[in-house]
C-alpha cells in the first residue's frame, strides 16, 4: 500500500512539474509583448526630438535642422499605430494635417514646425521654431508617461493595425500631414513598419490555422514597403498602391483576426472594424458618412481616391480617423 501511495505521489509530482514547465515555455499573449517595441520606440522618438531642440538652440546649419526634423517625424511614424489608437488626445498636440499651422491653433507641433522650417528657416523665426520644438518635446514626454496602462486587448491591436492602414492612405502617401518636407513615402514606409511590428506578434499563431494567409500577408507587407522605399513621390500612383496593397492587407488582417476567433465588440464606431476596408460598402457608419466626401478639398496634398464605387478625399478620411479616435477614447474611459 505504501509503495502504491509513493508511486501515485511521484506521478503527480512529475505531472505538476511538467505542467509548470509547459506553462513557462508557452509564449505570453501578443498583447503582453507589444510594449517591448513600443516603449523603446517612444524613447527613440524622445531622443530624436531632443536632438531637434538642440539643433535649433545651438543654431546648427539648415541641413542639420532639417535632418533632425525629418528623423523626428520618421521616429513618430513608427509608433503612430499605437500612439494614435491609445493616446489620441496627446497625439493631437504632436501631429495633425498640413493646414494646422495657424499661430492660434492648439497643438500640432510638427505642422507648426514644418511651416517655420521649410523651405528655409529665417533667422527671425529661430526662436519661435525652438518654442514649437519644446512644445513637441513636452507632448512626447507625456506619451512616455502614458505607458503605465493595462495591456491592450487583441481586438484593440487588430483595430489599431487596420486604422493605421487608413492613416497611411490619408496622411502617409498623400503627404497630407507633411506637405513641405517631401518625404511622405518614407513616412508611409515607417508607419507600415509599425503595423508589421504588431503583426509579427500574431503571425505564428495565425500560421497554425492558415499558413497561406500568413505567407500572403508578409509578401504584401514586404512588397508594399519596397514600393514605398523605391517610389518617386512626384509620380507615385497612390490609388494603385491602395488597391494593390493597403486594401488587400486590410482584408488579410480581418481574416487573421477571424482565424484567431478574436471577437468584434459592440462599441460605437465611425469605421466598422469588421469591414474589409474603408472603401467597402457601409464601412463608414451612416451617421458620419458625407456625400461631400470628395468635394471638400484641403489643397494639393488632398487627393481623391475612387475605389469600389466610393470617392473619398484624404482630408475626409483624416476627419473620420479623428472622430473614430475620440470614440475609442470615450469607450476606454467607460
Amino acid at each position: 500500500m505504501r509503495v502504491l501511495i509513493f508511486v501515485v505521489a511521484t506521478l503527480l509530482l512529475i505531472i505538476c512539474a511538467f505542467s509548470i514547465y509547459e506553462h513557462r515555455q508557452q509564449p505570453a499573449a501578443p498583447s503582453q509583448h507589444v510594449l517591448s517595441w513600443y516603449v523603446p520606440g517612444i524613447q527613440k522618438l524622445k531622443g530624436k526630438v531632443d536632438k531637434l531642440c538642440t539643433a535649433l538652440a545651438t543654431h546648427q546649419s539648415q541641413k542639420e535642422v532639417h535632418d533632425a526634423f525629418c528623423q523626428s517625424r520618421l521616429a513618430y511614424k513608427e509608433v503612430e499605430v499605437l500612439a494614435e489608437y491609445f493616446h489620441p488626445y496627446t497625439v493631437q498636440l504632436i501631429n495633425g494635417n498640413g493646414h494646422d499651422t495657424a499661430a492660434y491653433a492648439e497643438g500640432k507641433a510638427f505642422q507648426r514646425l514644418e511651416s517655420l522650417l521649410y523651405p528655409s528657416l529665417h533667422v527671425a523665426d529661430t526662436q519661435m521654431a525652438y518654442v514649437e520644438a519644446r512644445k513637441l518635446a513636452t507632448a512626447v514626454n507625456t506619451l512616455c508617461h502614458e505607458n503605465n496602462c493595462p495591456a491592450p486587448t487583441d481586438a484593440q491591436l487588430f483595430d489599431a493595425m487596420r486604422l493605421e492602414l487608413v492613416r497611411i492612405i490619408s496622411l502617409g502617401i498623400s503627404g497630407f500631414d507633411c506637405p513641405e518636407n517631401s518625404q511622405s513615402l518614407k513616412e508611409a514606409s515607417a508607419a507600415l513598419k509599425g503595423v508589421k511590428n504588431v503583426w509579427d506578434l500574431y503571425a505564428d499563431r495565425v500560421n497554425i490555422y492558415n499558413p497561406d494567409l500568413v505567407r500572403y500577408t508578409e509578401e504584401l507587407i514586404s512588397a508594399a514597403a519596397q514600393r514605398l522605399d523605391t517610389g518617386n513621390q512626384e509620380y507615385f500612383d497612390k490609388q494603385q498602391f491602395v488597391t494593390d496593397y493597403m486594401n488587400r492587407l486590410s482584408v488579410n488582417l480581418k481574416l487573421s483576426r477571424e482565424a484567431l476567433s478574436i471577437p468584434y465588440n459592440n462599441d460605437s464606431y465611425v469605421l466598422d472594424p469588421a469591414a474589409s476596408n474603408i472603401f467597402a460598402k457601409n464601412a463608414v457608419h451612416p451617421l458620419y458618412f458625407s456625400t461631400d466626401a470628395m468635394n471638400d478639398s484641403s489643397g494639393s496634398n488632398d487627393p481623391t481616391y475612387e475605389i469600389n464605387g466610393q470617392q473619398f478625399r484624404a482630408s475626409y478620411m483624416y476627419n473620420l480617423l479623428q472622430q473614430n479616435g475620440a470614440l475609442n477614447a470615450v469607450a476606454a474611459d467607460n
